[in-house]
């Protein structure tokens, strides 16, 4: 959910910039939407969302990929875990 908290004018993250990494870094807040002339035109996130929002895309990506490879296995071309012990020695 966005808060009017969550919004900061250009001019002011520009006059409290080291007040404002901060308050990201300490967790005060976890993001913040940039305004410029009223306007969104950016988001600032904490390392944290950051790399929390990475990692659930990559989770999505390889969930993704594996339902894909889901749709397309062949049962019949499968090799089964014995069969590829017993071929590579393990």
């Amino acid at each position: 959910m966005i808060r009017s908290t969550d919004y900061l004018s250009a001019t002011t993250l520009s006059k409290k910039t080291s007040a404002t990494l901060d308050a990201l870094a300490n967790g005060d807040t976890d993001k913040l939407i940039i305004l410029k002339n009223n306007t969104p035109k950016a988001v600032l996130l904490s390392m944290e969302s950051y790399e929390a929002m990475e990692q659930e895309m990559e989770d999505l990506r390889l969930m993704a990929l594996a339902m894909a490879r889901l749709d397309s296995f062949n049962e019949k071309k499968a090799l089964s875990h014995d069969f590829i012990l017993e071929k590579f020695g393990a």
